[in-house]
């Protein structure tokens, strides 16, 4: 399978890394130029391409005409919106996923947008917070890629080694990727410069190997 991933931040890299795994052919495009030589390291085996997704030449330039599936992963819901119809409508791929960052936009985001499949994280959080009034340490929501990859959700105590941190301060154990933060009961899509708070609800995607490793950050003493 030929797959297309617009956007090079840390879900668009860590789902070409799954991807990659698998033996599937991977091509990322990344518009800023300093997270390219990044990815072509940390991805030796997927085609990294510099350029804006929203063009349809760099689209061409990335095999979309031979590709099956193609997943807007930037952290922009115009972008993505844009990518979806140029996708579906202009090179007729068969599989549009998208990623939506702000769930006010989700209306936007329908087979007649050209989107076959889309996912809020911050919806999702949103709704275990309603259903569920209290989370502790680690619980799984959903297994992924037969039980190797899990989406988890968990609170960060107050003596955890995280606590008063920056996502980017962390040594996130690879295969782990923070998708979204909730805090007094707001969604918030956090990036490199978030600072992590003791009773933070966070929504995030871990490597079956990394769960325990993962589970420590949040919970153990300093």
């Amino acid at each position: 399978m030929s797959i297309i991933i617009v956007g090079g931040g840390s879900l668009g890299s860590f789902l070409a890394g799954l991807m990659q795994e698998k033996k599937e052919k991977v091509v990322i495009i990344e518009k800023e130029e300093s997270k390219v030589e990044k990815l072509k390291k940390d991805l030796k085996n997927s085609i990294i391409i510099h350029g804006n997704g929203c063009n349809p030449d760099v689209l061409k330039k990335a095999g979309i005409l031979e590709s099956e599936v193609i997943v807007a992963c930037t952290r922009h819901d115009e972008d993505n919106i844009i990518i979806c119809q140029l996708a579906k409508f202009e090179f007729g791929i068969s599989k549009v996923v998208s990623r939506i960052n702000n769930p006010k936009n989700e209306w936007l985001f329908t087979k007649d947008m050209g989107v076959d499949a889309a996912i809020s994280s911050a919806r999702i959080l949103a709704k275990l917070i309603e259903e569920e009034t209290e989370i502790s340490h680690i619980t799984t929501i959903l297994n992924l890629a037969a039980g190797e990859i899990s989406l988890v959700k968990g609170i960060i105590e107050i003596n955890a080694k995280v606590a008063h941190k920056k996502i980017k301060e962390l040594n996130l154990p690879k295969g782990c990727v923070i998708m979204t933060i909730v805090r007094d009961n707001k969604v918030l899509l956090p990036n490199g410069n978030s600072l992590l708070l003791p009773g933070d609800e966070i929504l995030s995607v871990v490597a079956d190997v990394r769960r325990e490793e993962f589970k420590k950050m949040l919970n153990s003493p300093k």
